[in-house]
């Protein structure tokens, strides 16, 4: 409904207010969304694919929802020289998908766009539609082709357009141009080179082309079509003559006249003159056609004479009395002439001329009758029913009045009959029905005035014949039961015989094959298997013959090993959720972010491997160059009671790829220990974590040894990245601390160090400032500059002043470094420095102990007497 009321309100816009189409549809939006196929996002750039700086591509990028199939998607870009189509196909799997269609920048003039977009399935349905979309604003782009100027010329009998076009790029191009005049248009097409910045074209309208719009006038340059490109021009030439371009004879003038011969002050004839202009001497043909205003055919005539070289006025005549039966007042319309010279077409005229406003009764209406015969049969026949009803008709569409018409029917066995009326008169008719029963083929006919007693205009309509034949049905032939593998290409060859010869047509009760005449071919896939009943049908249009039939597709599960209907030489994930090989987890696998993994997989995407909901394991996977097999993955975590650990065997990934991989926290503890070895279970991890190939990390998120271990509150596991193998268990280590050996740190149940090592962070400060307002303060940084800084010291402190220590002279010049992290108050509120010169070096033992002793004392003065320093 919502079709038509639009279309009413189009009808009714008023002829003042001019608008194109583009502006009436702009006007209005006929969006639908489908559950086939949605557009979730759409959006638009511009970009430079030639590196030039300048963009010379107009892209739109399209975020789809959609099920999995063939879809066409249609954009139309509304540009001022008019709109712009780019239609693509493509196979799409289910889900998200993206995809761009590009415009070039030489195809558009202005520098926004509305655009509509349109997509169908492969049947050509529409799933989706927008319309009225804007794009963003684009100013400056790489331009395209551009008129600068345009100039016409007549070269004998030739009319010749020199276009100069700015040209963006060094191509040849399919180009037309279109002349205009009277509403109507002709064309010049060729293949011209162009070159940058300007070209030169020609365009070139032969003789005859000019001749035949017997216009004369300025023709209007409407515009150039360069490739795809249109540029509009309103370029109007110099007036131009047709007759002077033509190099053949031809028709170019018109008058019309009524012609009475009969002095009844009635007209016989219509006569049309037509002028012809013939340049050789020869024998000519003219052919007519006379049209009334409702567009039926009044009369044709086809008119032979010899004609002399120059003006010749040349006559056609049409009956008046025709033109009186049509009760249809003029103008009448010659809508086709012709010329022929010795029966080769020279020149044609459409919509030729039209009359003066004539009256019909301006013609004689003559006085004859014409008795016309029409025979109509029901169809029962058709489907085989042995009764038929015969209606015949008998007419009078003449003027005048019919006496004693004599009418007959009989068919090509026994039956007759014979009627005679007194009168029959014009427009007047008479009419007969008759039943036949227990028909066979025959041939029913009716006469009407056998004897040609009656008078007429028309005597070549006065009988009517029919062939009735009786419908058999066709015989379907022997249609045999069918066993075939999955993959085999299943061919059924149908044959059927008809005893009454039509044409047959013959059908499969199965989507799945494919047709051609009675041959149907099914090409199998590992999807296919399985019993099918099926019924086979041959008709003839009315009646049909049919048998049943069956095929059976047997699986092959060695072509198909999964059974997910996509064969294993092309099959880039083998198995499903039950192939995996585990006792401790509900398996669940998802591929780019989708659980269905029986599709077919080109490309690197991410896979989840899943506990239930959770994900246990995930790491991208290139499906383009590897084949991931679930069955020869084993995963297993930790048994009730026992430490939070997972192991994930059998995932090939390639050198430069890694795996993140979550387990349990049970334990309060915060390390793990990690096998970067193929292994069958946990428990081939070593107790220590201190064989090959282990190493233990802290889970405080740095980067460790190429791996990182951090906690995820949310799901209440460790989350494990750079992993490449198999096996993680949960393990008490904290990294050593800067300048602690790693044999130092914890680790609770092992005799020996740890063989990962996190970043350590080496810290730099600058000296203290001054105490100002009670506080100094100085500036630190991290000289490993770790991902993940650890123990930063302090840079601002409270202060109370300085004490100014004097070293002893026998210190030997030594300053000693204390271990990052270590602090001390006292060192914090004291400076020093020493003075004298350096002693032995053996000194400096106890002048290290002296200044530890001084420190210390310095310290605890300060804290157990602080009013003394305020």
């Amino acid at each position: 409904m919502k079709g038509v009321i639009i279309l009413l309100f189009i009808l009714f816009i008023p002829l003042a207010y001019p608008l194109s189409i583009g502006d009436l549809l702009s006007r209005y939006s006929f969006s639908t969304a489908t559950v086939q196929m949605n557009i979730t996002r759409h959006t638009d750039f511009m970009a430079d694919s030639n590196s030039n700086g300048i963009s010379d591509k107009l892209i739109f990028e399209l975020t789809t929802d959609n099920t999995a199939g063939t879809f066409i998607f249609l954009i139309d870009l509304f540009d001022q020289d008019g709109i712009l189509t780019n239609e693509t196909s493509r196979n799409l799997s289910a889900g998200t998908n993206k995809l761009n269609i590009t415009f070039s920048s030489i195809l558009l003039s202005q520098g926004q766009f509305n655009y509509s977009i349109k997509i169908y399935n492969g049947s050509r349905k529409l799933k989706y539609r927008k319309d009225n979309i804007l794009t963003g604003i684009y100013p400056d782009y790489e331009g395209g082709f551009r008129i600068i100027s345009v100039n016409d010329l007549k070269i004998n009998r030739t009319l010749q357009l020199n276009v100069t076009a700015s040209s963006p790029e060094n191509k040849s191009h399919v180009t037309t141009l279109f002349l205009t005049y009277n509403n109507l248009t002709i064309f010049s097409k060729g293949t011209k080179p162009y070159k940058t910045p300007t070209t030169s074209l020609i365009f070139n309208f032969d003789n005859e082309t000019i001749k035949k719009t017997h216009f004369i006038g300025n023709f209007t340059v409407s515009s150039i079509k360069i490739g795809r490109k249109t540029v509009k021009s309103g370029f109007s030439t110099k007036s131009y003559d047709f007759r002077e371009f033509a190099a053949a004879s031809y028709i170019y003038n018109f008058t019309d006249e009524g012609i009475d011969t009969g002095g009844g002050n009635k007209a016989e004839f219509l006569e049309i003159n037509a002028t012809l202009q013939i340049l050789r001497a020869n024998n000519y043909t003219i052919t007519s056609a006379l049209y009334d205003l409702t567009g039926s055919l009044i009369e044709m005539k086809n008119i032979s004479s010899s004609l002399d070289i120059g003006k010749n006025a040349f006559a056609i005549r049409f009956n008046g009395s025709a033109l009186y039966e049509k009760k249809l007042n003029g103008p009448y319309l010659l809508k086709n002439i012709e010329l022929y010279e010795n029966g080769t077409l020279t020149d044609k005229i459409n919509d030729a001329y039209a009359t003066g406003n004539y009256n019909f009764n301006d013609f004689d209406a003559g006085s004859l009758p014409d008795i016309t015969v029409n025979i109509s049969v029901s169809g029962a026949h058709h489907h085989g029913i042995e009764n038929l009803t015969a209606n015949f008709t008998f007419s009078n569409r003449g003027s005048g009045h019919a006496f004693n018409v004599g009418t007959d029917i009989f068919d090509n066995k026994t039956f007759s009959r014979s009627n005679k009326s007194g009168i029959l008169h014009a427009n007047s008719k008479i009419t007969y029905e008759i039943n036949f029963t227990g028909i066979s083929d025959f041939e029913i006919s009716a006469f009407a005035d056998l004897q040609n007693t009656v008078e007429e205009l028309n005597e070549s309509n006065n009988a009517g014949r029919i062939v009735v034949k009786l419908n058999k049905k066709p015989f379907l032939g022997i249609v045999k039961n069918i066993t075939a593998n999955e993959t085999d290409k299943i061919i059924v060859n149908l044959s059927a015989s008809d005893p009454n010869e039509d044409d047959i047509s013959f059908s499969v009760n199965l989507t799945k094959f494919s047709k051609s005449l009675n041959v149907f071919e099914w090409n199998t896939t590992v999807a296919d298997s399985g019993h099918y009943a099926l019924a086979a049908a041959a008709s003839d249009g009315f009646l049909n013959d049919s048998a049943a039939f069956s095929i059976i597709v047997l699986d092959m599960p060695e072509k198909d090993t999964d059974n997910d209907g996509i064969e294993d030489g092309i099959d880039r994930l083998i198995g499903n959720d039950g192939s995996v090989n585990t006792s401790t987890i509900a398996f669940s696998m998802m591929v780019n972010d989708s659980k269905n993994i029986s599709r077919l997989f080109d490309g690197i995407f991410p896979v989840k491997l899943m506990d239930g909901n959770l994900t246990i394991a995930e790491f991208d996977f290139n499906f383009s160059l590897y084949r991931l097999n679930l069955s020869n993955i084993t995963i297993d975590k930790q048994q009730n009671g026992a430490a939070g650990s997972l192991l994930v065997k059998g995932v090939k990934i390639p050198e430069w790829a890694t795996k993140t991989i979550y387990i349990d926290k049970v334990d309060a503890v915060n390390g793990v220990c990690i096998k970067e070895k193929e292994i069958s279970s946990v428990a081939d991890i070593s107790s220590g974590c201190n064989s090959a190939d282990e190493f233990l990390a802290e889970c405080d998120g740095t980067l460790q040894e190429g791996h990182s271990c951090a906690y995820n509150t949310s799901i209440g596991k460790y989350r494990i990245k750079g992993m490449k193998h198999s096996g993680v268990i949960q393990f008490d280590y904290a990294r050593p601390g800067p300048g602690t050996s790693s044999g130092a740190a914890s680790i609770s149940g092992s005799s020996g160090g740890g063989s990962g090592t996190a970043c350590t962070s080496e810290w730099k400060c600058s000296e203290w400032s001054g105490c100002i307002n009670g506080f100094k303060a100085r500036k630190c940084r991290d000289s490993s500059q770790c991902a993940f800084p650890t123990k930063k010291p302090e840079e601002k402190q409270g202060c109370i002043g300085q004490i100014r220590i004097l070293k002893a002279p026998n210190d030997g010049g030594i300053t000693r470094k204390a271990s990052p992290g270590t602090k001390s108050k006292i060192s914090q509120l004291i400076t020093g420095h020493s003075v004298g010169a350096p002693s032995r070096k053996q000194t400096g033992v106890f002048t290290a102990f002296a200044e530890v002793i001084l420190i210390v004392g310095s310290y605890l003065l300060i804290t157990k007497f602080p009013k003394m320093f305020k």
